[in-house]
């Protein structure tokens, strides 16, 4: 069992040392290797050089001056650092040649008369251009006026310049403008004719009443009464009672109100979970603001769905019935105070 054990161990030693030789191996031939020159790269180089004796790489032939003074020695350092200078271009002479500074001033051309742009800057620019590299070549601007680039026969006289202030406002300023002025004249008229309208109805001379009570024995439950009252648009205000106003919102004048059929007949809206009532009332009185029948139908439409949502009564203003002849009497009672 020993010599087992110390097989497997020699034979795993082998391996590793087997793995390693060849990992170092591979890592070795996988490098890439350094290019050697020779006579033949050399003798190339030598072969592949232009007129001025520069090879493909830019580099010139190995030239063997003699010391002779320190300003051959100069001159060979500049010529080995830019050779770039033995080949100059046409353009390269031009360019020296042009910016060159001479003893004699250049003679200043006389400039031609300009009429003046929008932009005075451009006129500074142009001068101070003409002082310093002689007359230049009028551009036109892109401010200018092309009339001012006609002949003088040819010129229209020009308009003088309109203050900022001056300056009409644009369509849409002008549209906004008008919309607004329109706007506040509607409002003027229709605040006018309101006030026209509400003129002081004076004492009431009659009453219109309808009752919704509850079946013998029951109640109406506030629970489920301020739902109501909220869905019919109804809003809780003065003499803590329920207002029917000329908006939805309940904005506007009072139509119709509804209050408490029992003793003081007012509400409490944060008491409406444990309020009880033998009955509610609603009541218009007559003159009334707006169409008196129109308020009226709304009125008895609020009662009827008041007792529909409650399962109560409706009745009259002397706790009867209501029944068609009711109904009639109500509107000729309307018409009598038309």
């Amino acid at each position: 069992m020993e010599n087992l054990q110390l097989v497997l161990s020699v034979l795993g030693a082998i391996a590793i040392i087997a793995v390693l030789v060849h990992g170092f191996w591979s890592i070795k031939r996988q490098q890439p290797k350094p290019l050697k020159e020779t006579r033949m790269t050399g003798f190339n180089k030598e072969q592949n050089r232009d007129r001025d004796g520069f090879d493909a790489d830019g580099i010139g032939a190995v030239r063997v001056r003699k010391l002779g003074s320190a300003e051959s020695l100069s001159s060979a350092e500049t010529e080995q650092a830019n050779p770039t200078h033995l080949t100059k271009t046409s353009s390269d002479i031009a360019d020296e040649h042009k910016f060159s500074l001479s003893d004699e001033p250049k003679r200043k051309a006389p400039r031609q008369r300009q009429e003046p742009t929008l932009l005075d800057s451009s006129t500074d620019d142009i001068e101070q251009m003409e002082l310093g590299l002689g007359q230049v070549p009028a551009q036109p601007s892109l401010f200018e006026d092309p009339v001012c680039s006609r002949k003088p026969e040819q010129a229209k006289p020009k308009s003088k310049p309109v203050a900022p202030e001056a300056l009409k406002p644009t369509s849409v300023e002008a549209e906004v403008q008008i919309a607004q002025a329109e706007a506040e004249l509607s409002v003027e008229s229709q605040l006018a004719t309101e006030e026209v309208k509400e003129e002081p109805l004076g004492d009431p001379q009659d009453v219109l009443v309808l009752h919704v009570v509850a079946e013998e024995g029951e109640h109406l439950n506030g629970a489920e009464l301020l739902p109501s009252l909220l869905t019919l648009h109804f809003k809780f205000g003065e003499m803590d009672i329920f207002h029917r106003h000329e908006d939805n919102a309940g904005t506007g004048k009072v139509l119709f109100s509804l209050a408490n059929m029992v003793k003081p007949g007012v509400f409490n809206p944060d008491e409406m979970e444990q309020f009880t009532t033998q009955g509610i009332v609603l009541f218009m009185t007559l003159p009334c603001y707006g169409d008196a029948l129109m308020n009226f139908s709304n009125m008895l439409n609020s009662a009827h769905q008041l007792a529909d949502d409650l399962g109560g009564v409706l009745l009259d203003g002397a706790r009867s019935p209501w029944n068609e002849q009711k109904k009639q009497a109500y509107l000729q009672r309307i018409r009598a105070q038309a």
